[in-house]
């Protein structure tokens, strides 16, 4: 019996440096992690048509012609990104904190690549890969009663020749984009390193114009084409870059 007490003994005396030394390895793990702030905005932008020109602004109304002809005037618009996830190469995840929630991004009131904040981030350094873009119905508050609780919400007219149709779209389904930035930074990774500065800057850009790509506004659309059109087009036009400024 005293044997087995002396055992038990010397077996927490060897245990007691054990524990001492994985405690003091953790602490030293955690006080040498690097990490650095990430702000994250949001911007969207048109695209030229197919004679070079880009889209005109009468007030808060954005006017382009799209590549079937149709002469396309904007008169509300919002867009809604309720979370971004940064995921290192690695894959582990680090989610933006909201400054406001989700943001409504009206972006007829906003000239092209003005960016808007939508929050920050303190990730560890090294490489990311992939920026996770939520859209959804959550944001509230939208001047546009009609927009209220919507993921995208389009309206205005369309004018070809002696037609001219109003157009109100809108989905409230919600998605998630997986943006490659693994490729953003002169072919390299969006990169975040220890003592920067300054925060690093990553901008989440959307083409307003995408959602009238190939739209003959003579073919009526059924509300499952709607979600559809819209929904894949946040899917194929989302794409981010390093900073604030669009890249040429």
């Amino acid at each position: 019996m005293t044997a087995k007490r002396r055992t038990n003994a010397l077996a927490a005396l060897l245990l007691v440096p054990t524990l001492g030394m994985s405690s003091g390895c953790a602490l030293l793990d955690a006080l040498t992690e690097t990490s650095a702030v990430v702000d994250v905005f949001a911007t969207s932008h048109g695209e030229p048509d197919d004679e070079g020109n880009l889209p005109s602004r009468n007030g808060h109304q954005v006017i382009f012609v799209n590549d079937m002809g149709w002469e396309i005037f904007i008169d509300d618009a919002v867009i809604t990104t309720e979370g971004v996830t940064l995921r290192s190469c690695d894959g582990e995840d680090f989610e933006v904190e909201f400054y406001w929630g989700a943001l409504a991004e009206t972006f007829d009131e906003n000239p092209d690549y003005d960016v808007t904040g939508l929050g920050g981030v303190r990730a560890t350094t090294g490489q990311y890969c992939d920026a996770l873009v939520d859209y959804g119905p959550s944001a509230e508050g939208m001047d546009n009663p009609a927009a209220e609780g919507s993921t995208v919400f389009l309206s205005g007219s369309a004018v070809k020749g002696d037609m001219h149709i109003d157009f109100e779209w809108r989905t409230d389904l919600a998605l998630t984009v997986d943006v490659d930035v693994s490729k953003i930074q002169n072919g390299r990774p969006f990169d975040i390193q220890d003592g920067a500065s300054s925060a690093k800057k990553l901008t989440i850009a959307k083409s307003y114009t995408g959602f009238f790509a190939g739209i003959d506004f003579e073919d009526e659309l059924s509300q499952a084409d709607v979600d559809s059109l819209l929904i894949d087009t946040l899917q194929q036009t989302t794409l981010a870059y390093a900073g604030t400024i669009a890249p040429q």
